[in-house]
Formats: structure tokens, C-alpha cells, sequence
């Protein structure tokens, strides 16, 4: 069967073997490229299917989405119900040290198999993934109805936050450097700002979906004294704190993965999100391609400026 793997800083589509072992086959019909998947072609990573935020429909063909990484469930962070942070977390992780969603084909363990609603259309489940990362910054950033709210970031993230914030009635500001990024933003129903716009300090909440220094003092300068500002995602490079974070006495909460305990399910939040908004893959996927065209596809997702957001493949 045909799947993309990373090879000497790129991308290849290659035949590999058909996956055997137990678990639950899927046919991928949905697969998306992140921010992540090109820092690890950077890293030099060799010949891992790549791809981690996908779904697709089993024998009987029902459509899931896929948690795509494990926990050990004995570290002391699993005994805590902090399975997201287990010591083991990439261990067994799609896309990272485990075949990826980027194939026609994949098997994956049972309790990674996500339920979506019949409003999720198959081309869209990869989705999902991105949309529990989110949902899980919106919990850790304890938002509430009535808060005011900004996004510093106009990528796929900071869409899909604008999206969830917006689902749970909340108005939202979007600062974003691409005019295709703003525009994506007002169709998802937040109030759109160019990213170099000074933001009012009035925001109890801030999401940094960027985090970068430039975001990451925007954010600081997005936010009322005593709010709290989310950082998504990696730092990449080192980011400096100012005193303006002393003298605001801002809460600075990372955000990392998505968890699951018996109170709640960051994933099946999501899969609710997406079903619940129609438009929204429209809104962010601006690019779709077959597995074929992979090298094409890695391209235009490294490339902001040719009016990227969230590139898409279909195997």
C-alpha cells in the first residue's frame, strides 16, 4: 500500500506492507499536515509514516477519529489522571515513533478509536485532533461564559480556538499577519485584527497559538491585569518574560496534547465541536490533496504566504 514517510528533511511516497497485528484497520479517508510534522522533518527524522491527526472508517464502515498516542498508565502523572503527560507519552505515538495516518491503511489499538457525529463528513475527521488539543487550552484556561477573549495567531490553531471559543457563545478577537488568515477568521464569526494592531488590555483570557516572542509579549499585552494567557503548542525557540508580566500579575498556563479521565474526554469534546459546526472544515482547510501528492502538499503547508491554513489529504 502506498503511505508518506519522512526521508532526508522531505518527504517520499513509497510502498510499504500492508499492516498486520491486532487492533482495529482502518482505511484513512482523512489525514491533516501540522505545524509539528515539519519540525520533524527538520529534526531529520528517517522513515516514519508520518502523520498524526487523522480518521478513518472501519471494516464495517463506521467513521472514527484517532487519539493517536498512548499513555503507560502506572508513572506518577498516569496515577494522577494526567495521562496526556505520562513519562511515555511518544512512545507508541502515530506519527512519531509508531506508522502514521499519512497510508491507505493503518491498525490501531481499540481505546484510541474516537466516535464522531453523523454530521462529521469523512473528509473532514482529521480535524477532530487539532480540535482536542484546543479544547483542552479552553479547559485549562477555565473559560467561562461572559469572558472576554483573544486569539494572537491566525494558523490553524488559533482558527480552531476562535471556532470553539465562538461555539460556546463567546466573542473572540483574532490577531492574525496573513489577510487570508483574518478573512478565515470573520468567517468563522471572530472580530479579525492585523497581527502588528495594538490590542486593548481587557481580555481575561488570551491564547498564544503562535508562541513565538513577538506572540508571546502580543499575548501579554492582550490581556487585563490578573488574566491569563494559554500558550499552545512548543516553543521552539526560547521566549524571554518581561516585568509587564510582574506588574499585571498575568497567570501563565501551558497547554499541551489533550487528556481523558472519567469526567470528561477532550477528544469527544471536539468530534462535537466539528459536528456541530457545518462550515468550519471549509473555513480552515484550504488546501486538499491525494496521498500521491504529498510532496506537493508538505510544500504548500510550509508556506504561509501562499495562503495556507490547514493543508488536508485524502488517501
Amino acid at each position: 500500500m502506498r503511505a508518506v514517510i519522512a526521508k532526508n528533511k522531505s518527504v517520499e511516497v513509497v510502498d510499504i506492507p500492508i499492516p498486520t497485528g491486532p487492533g482495529t484497520r482502518l482505511r484513512v479517508t482523512n489525514a491533516g499536515i501540522c505545524g509539528s510534522d515539519l519540525h520533524i522533518l527538520e529534526w531529520g527524522i528517517n522513515d516514519i509514516v508520518l502523520g498524526h491527526e487523522f480518521g478513518g472508517v472501519d471494516d464495517a464502515g463506521t467513521l472514527w477519529a484517532v487519539r493517536p498516542k498512548s499513555s503507560c498508565g502506572t508513572c506518577d502523572a498516569c496515577e494522577r489522571d494526567l495521562e496526556h503527560l505520562c513519562r511515555d507519552a511518544t512512545k507508541d505515538m502515530n506519527g512519531i515513533s509508531a506508522q502514521g495516518g499519512l497510508a491507505e491503511e493503518i491498525i490501531v489499538p481499540s481505546d484510541r478509536l474516537i466516535p464522531v457525529p453523523s454530521t462529521v463528513r469523512a473528509s473532514e475527521v482529521g480535524l477532530v485532533e487539532p480540535l482536542a488539543v484546543v479544547v483542552h487550552g479552553l479547559r485549562r484556561g477555565q473559560v467561562e461564559a461572559g469572558m472576554k477573549a483573544a486569539v494572537v495567531g491566525g494558523g490553524s490553531i488559533g482558527l480552531l480556538t476562535a471556532a470553539a471559543l465562538r461555539h460556546r457563545g463567546i466573542d473572540v478577537d483574532v490577531y492574525a499577519r496573513h489577510e487570508h488568515q483574518r478573512l478565515a477568521a470573520e468567517r468563522i464569526g471572530a472580530t479579525a485584527h492585523a497581527s502588528d494592531e495594538r490590542p486593548l488590555a481587557v481580555n481575561d483570557v488570551v491564547f498564544d497559538a503562535v508562541c513565538t516572542q513577538d506572540s508571546f509579549e502580543a499575548s501579554i499585552s492582550a490581556c487585563r491585569p490578573s488574566g491569563t494567557v494559554v500558550e499552545f503548542g512548543m516553543f521552539w525557540s526560547p521566549v524571554a518574560m518581561s516585568n509587564e508580566v510582574m506588574f499585571k500579575e498575568i497567570t501563565i498556563v501551558p497547554s499541551l496534547y489533550y487528556s481523558h479521565d472519567h469526567s470528561h474526554d477532550d477528544f469527544v469534546d471536539a468530534a462535537h465541536v466539528l459536528g456541530d459546526s457545518p462550515d468550519l472544515a471549509d473555513s480552515v482547510v484550504t488546501h486538499r490533496f491525494t496521498l500521491e501528492e504529498a510532496v506537493d502538499a508538505f510544500r504548500v503547508a510550509a508556506d504561509r504566504k501562499a495562503g495556507s491554513i490547514k493543508v488536508h489529504i485524502n488517501p
